[in-house]
């Protein structure tokens, strides 16, 4: 039990850093929504979008590998040899990316944002480079120093963003002059903010760099390589899963409304945040943890019991945020434009539900990764990817922004059944299923519910039966979890 409460522990440390980080990055959504229109909101996410598959292959696998061969060798040779892979071919991306800027532009059908293009080259080749670095400090078990360091990141992008957005306009309305200001540059400040947040996460991570001179290991990058591989199809096949319907809304919606309802699910994407904000935290130390704990007699115990919790805790906030949704949406999303839309808020609960089994599937995959089978996750998360593709084309015609919302729910679901059944057969853990499915059909229940009663009744009663399915939740997970006290 040891072992559990300090996943608990990192977890929480990780969790408050990642948590208190982000909610104060969430603080820029209401003053985005506030500043630009949705079609010009629109603009950044499907370029942020395709910024998250480029991480993916500049990374080609690395971190993770990095966590799997700490467990054989020494861990400081092992991120030597990453960590001198990933610079190489991020300097190569610098060059490519920069001289080809233009046509990157012209394919993303953005023609008239290649500065954008451009800061966005070097933004991604300064968090290839401080991915290692940040995994390090995850293998060394210092959260705290992870957590400062991201922290520092996340504060300096809320302060320039403010900076740009607010105080500079602000001023030269009282008459103050800022020759190099452009207000016509809009959105691209967000991207200048950003490159100036990474640039001095790179800078604070500088020490960890000083373990390159461990050298590169040539036999060890080629084992690294074989395992790793497969998982750049698992992390571009999770991107089109996470990112793609974004890109495919605005082609195959009607173009007079693509960009604004592209900015409306982006907005509204946005009020999972608790949700994500757990599953990331969680991520962030059960990593280096079920590494870790792979060579123990009890791991897979432990990873059972690990999964039970997760789901636990998981259906709790998806059931707390889906019945006091009314609440949350006005501190996320200010501007009343996005509520004219008639789906932003029906998407919220399956987005929601569709990011829970993403956790689910974090829990699950690690099967692949610990019996050096990732080539079998590689074409779970392939036919994944393949199934988002063929029914957000199928569906989104007819649908709009809520066959986006379906299609990731049903593909995350998908492969957490997959990624289970072949678990079983290759690395079987004993995991509890009946109350894994009692608690993700309790909760789910008791939200079909309350919206249910809701639809005939008044606000506040609205909030009654909220706080209602929340105690009942609570004496469901009293009730069963009454014998494990006793073990």
């Amino acid at each position: 039990m040891s072992s559990l409460k300090k996943l608990v522990s990192e977890t929480a440390i990780y969790g408050i850093t990642h948590t208190v980080g982000r909610l104060l990055n969430f603080l820029l959504v209401p003053i985005y929504t506030t500043l630009f229109a949705p079609e010009e909101y629109g603009v950044i996410n499907v370029l942020y979008s395709v910024v998250a598959f480029a991480i993916v292959l500049l990374l080609y696998g690395m971190e993770t590998a990095f966590f799997n061969y700490s467990r054989k060798s020494e861990p400081l040779k092992v991120f030597s040899t990453a960590q001198i892979s990933v610079t190489i071919s991020s300097l190569v991306f610098i060059l490519l990316g920069y001289t080809y800027a233009q046509n990157i532009a012209n394919f993303l059908e953005y023609p008239d944002y290649l500065e954008l293009v451009r800061i966005f080259v070097f933004i991604l080749a300064i968090d290839a480079l401080s991915a290692l670095p940040l995994a390090l400090l995850r293998q060394q078990n210092r959260p705290l120093r992870f957590g400062w360091v991201r922290l520092t990141n996340i504060a300096l992008n809320i302060g320039f963003n403010l900076y740009f957005l607010l105080l500079v306009p602000y001023l030269i309305n009282q008459g103050y002059s800022f020759s190099w200001y452009d207000p016509n540059f809009g959105i691209g400040y967000i991207v200048v903010s950003n490159l100036i947040a990474s640039v001095a996460m790179f800078v604070l991570l500088l020490p960890q760099w000083k373990n390159v001179r461990a050298g590169f290991d040539t036999g060890l990058w080629k084992q690294m390589i074989g395992y790793a591989y497969p998982l750049i199809f698992v992390g571009l096949a999770g991107i089109v899963n996470e990112t793609l319907d974004r890109v495919l809304l605005r082609k195959l919606l009607p173009e007079s409304t693509a960009e604004f309802d592209v900015g409306v699910y982006s907005a509204f994407y946005k009020l999972s945040i608790i949700m994500t904000l757990f599953v990331q935290a969680f991520r962030f130390g059960a990593e280096p943890f079920f590494f870790r704990k792979s060579e123990d007699g009890d791991a897979r115990e432990t990873y059972a019991k690990v999964m039970h919790y997760f789901v636990i805790v998981t259906s709790f906030i998806f059931l707390m945020t889906c019945v006091f949704v009314e609440l949350i949406a006005p501190f996320l999303v200010v501007r009343e434009e996005y509520y004219t839309h008639p789906d932003g808020m029906r998407i919220v609960p399956i987005l929601l539900l569709a990011n829970l089994f993403l956790g689910i599937l974090f829990n699950l995959n690690f099967w692949y990764k610990l019996s050096h089978k990732t080539h079998i996750g590689m074409w779970v998360s392939i036919g994944g990817a393949l199934v988002t593709i063929l029914l957000n084309y199928l569906l989104i015609p007819r649908m709009g922004i809520v066959a986006s919302a379906i299609t990731t729910l049903v593909v995350y679901a998908s492969m957490s059944v997959a990624s289970f059944s072949l678990g079983r057969k290759y690395y079987p853990i004993p995991y509890r299923l009946k109350p894994i499915l009692f608690y993700l059909i309790f909760s789910v229940a008791l939200v079909a519910a309350v919206y249910k009663l809701s639809d005939t009744v008044e606000q506040i009663h609205s909030f009654a039966f909220g706080a209602m399915a929340v105690i009942l939740f609570i004496l469901a997970f009293w009730y069963m979890e009454r014998p494990l006290k006793k073990m």
